[in-house]
């Protein structure tokens, strides 16, 4: 069994949990594929391992890439256990527990002040140290890796739709993808104090980290998306409070996708909780924050 085979094992087929929401008159089922179960903790995981192995990379040979963290977690735990040489780029304004992940399974990090001095500087040093670069947000194995989950999901469920927040759009293109090609709508996840996806443009920093990472990705297919929610800063971390409060240890991100799953009035709703709680533990999940709009939310397990 060769290393990538090996790496399977502890990648994909990830547990889905079921809670009931109630929201002023309406009652939904949502079902949110719990991706901390991956090798390295998020559902990066699927993508960098495939986009890793259909590089066919050499023991010792240098991968670099562009992340707002989980991909850059996901390269360098498993670049470091295939023995690759890992150069990871990001904004400075990531969590302190994304730095120091990368570091420890021995990558080197690089931090700038934005994304787009993170795209210029990796795209520099990729071609001045012959490194391979990734390039997450344009990979089709980014898409391809993620379908996964859209077959992962129909083999439990049939929602009526498909939540998604979108930092490459490998989850929304990919899982989001194969879903609508079974009928199910898609909505995608936008941050309000962003809005990407609604202008074209980013308006300005948010707090969503892993989401609208300041361009709008190559593999982002608007013509899968039947609606956008915006989602505030404040109401995201409330509600991942709010999960993390029932003992469920979603990122900040999963707050967003679960919020938007509420709003976005369909029955019955899938989406995903990307990554775990640990990663935010110096953010402003840590902080005690409400909303009168998640406070209205009622969550239980079903009967």
């Amino acid at each position: 069994m060769d290393k990538f085979e090996y790496l399977q094992k502890f990648i994909g087929n990830t547990p889905i949990l079921h809670l009931k929401t109630s929201y002023k008159t309406k009652t939904c089922d949502i079902y949110a594929k719990c991706e901390w179960y991956n090798f390295s903790g998020s559902v990066k995981d699927r993508a960098a391992l495939l986009m890793l192995k259909s590089a066919n990379l050499c023991a010792g040979k240098e991968v670099v890439e562009v992340t707002s963290g989980n991909m850059g977690i996901s390269l360098a735990s498993i670049g470091a256990f295939l023995n690759l040489k890992v150069t990871i780029f990001m904004p400075k304004s990531m969590s302190d527990e994304r730095k120091n992940l990368i570091t420890l399974y021995g990558a080197n990090l690089v931090l700038c002040e934005n994304f787009q001095k993170c795209f210029e500087m990796a795209e520099k040093y990729a071609n001045q140290n012959n490194a391979t670069y990734i390039r997450q947000f344009e990979n089709p194995n980014n898409k391809i890796a993620q379908e996964n989950i859209g077959k992962e999901i129909l083999s439990e469920i049939t929602p009526n739709a498909f939540i998604s927040g979108v930092g490459t759009s490998g989850t929304l293109s990919g899982a989001g993808g194969f879903l609508k090609q079974k009928g199910i709508k898609i909505v995608a996840i936008d941050p309000a104090s962003s809005s990407l996806l609604t202008l074209g443009y980013s308006k300005g920093e948010h707090k969503i980290q892993g989401l609208s990472d300041g361009l709008i990705p190559k593999l982002y297919d608007q013509t899968l998306v039947d609606k956008i929610i915006p989602i505030s800063d404040d109401d995201a971390i409330a509600m991942a409070q709010k999960l993390n409060h029932m003992g469920i240890p979603c990122g900040i991100s999963g707050g967003a996708n679960f919020l938007g799953c509420v709003l976005a009035g369909y029955k019955t709703m899938a989406t995903v909780f990307a990554d775990d709680n640990k990663k935010y533990l110096s953010t402003d999940l840590s902080k005690t924050i409400h909303t009168t709009l998640v406070d209205e939310i009622t969550i239980s397990l079903p009967n």
